[in-house]
């Protein structure tokens, strides 16, 4: 599990420091693997370095892509990887978006992923991270939300 190769690379209790806050680095991990979305990033010089672990997830990652260059992960796309991410390196385009039909299994549904170019405050281009979202998990999910009162929301019972 990858909880045991986050203890062998930083302790799990090491606190990472955030301008907003900080946090334990197995808590960093267990809130980011709850998410209902899977992430992923390749550095500045186009290394996969890291995906998140969540369960249900729409692309199938092995922990052997870590360390390899983004464009031998993706053989068949591999023209359009290097543009998007030199687009992303030269500032031509900080992000893209697209929307597709599930390809796996007797599933129907839509996903959508956004490809996002990370940099820091002054520009520096560190990398390019990647949002997937199977949409279905949102159906279903309509009616009101939200108690509008603290006696509504004292009697929200969970499901």
């Amino acid at each position: 599990m990858f909880r045991d190769k986050l203890s062998e690379l930083i302790s799990p209790e090491a606190v990472i420091n955030f301008e907003t806050g900080a946090v334990k680095a197995s808590t960093l991990d267990s809130i980011i693997n709850l998410l209902p979305f899977e992430m992923g990033f390749c550095d500045a010089n186009d290394i996969f370095r890291w995906y998140s672990n969540n369960l249900d997830r729409v692309h199938g990652r092995r922990k052997e892509a870590i360390g390899r260059n983004v464009l031998e992960l993706h053989p068949k796309a591999a023209h359009h990887v290097e543009k998007l991410l030199n687009d992303f390196r030269s500032g031509a385009r900080d992000d893209w978006e697209f929307w597709f039909p599930k390809r796996s299994g007797e599933e129907t549904g839509q996903i959508y992923q956004e490809f996002m170019a990370v940099r820091d405050e002054n520009g520096k281009y560190f990398g390019c991270m990647d949002v997937t979202v199977n949409l279905d998990l949102f159906k279903g999910k309509e009616g009101k939300n939200t108690p509008e009162t603290i006696d509504e929301f004292i009697a929200v019972t969970p499901e």
